[in-house]
């Protein structure tokens, strides 16, 4: 059977390791949150997220896969901190255009947004990390 979400989700990594002026290690776009504490200043950290949306049409179903993922970038200071991660979200706003898949697999459009205002992993003015959640919306035909 084939896994059409995995498919998804792991060409929609493969493009964010294209940005290697933040994620110059494949490891840092990854499934495992467990790799965050190996020193890197930005992670990309995925979760399976519910089931998609469809609509059929003949043979085809159109499915609205979800995937989700945390953007992790270091703090040091809200100073130096905040506009680093302004130009990491700008550069996946920018590579995740409505058709940045569309060379796979009858991929259609992505769609990308974030929910919610920026995040600490440490309460009050010295965390780790600052981290925002993304959705990303990919449109894939499915033939039986």
């Amino acid at each position: 059977m084939t896994d059409y979400y995995g498919e998804c989700e792991a060409a929609l990594m493969t493009k964010i390791r294209t940005l290697t002026d933040y994620f110059p290690k494949a490891n840092q776009v990854s499934d495992d949150d467990s790799v965050v504490n190996r020193g890197a200043d930005h992670w990309a950290i995925f979760q399976p997220d519910a089931f998609p949306q469809t609509r059929a049409d003949g043979r085809d179903v159109f499915v609205n896969w979800v995937v989700i993922f945390d953007l992790y970038v270091r703090y040091k200071s809200r100073k130096e901190s905040l506009p680093r991660f302004k130009a990491v979200r700008s550069a996946l706003f920018n590579l995740l255009k409505p058709d940045a898949l569309n060379a796979t697999n009858n991929i259609s459009r992505t769609v990308l947004s974030a929910s919610g205002g920026l995040q600490q992993d440490i309460a009050g003015s010295n965390p780790n990390f600052i981290i925002q959640t993304f959705s990303c919306v990919i449109t894939q035909r499915v033939r039986f």
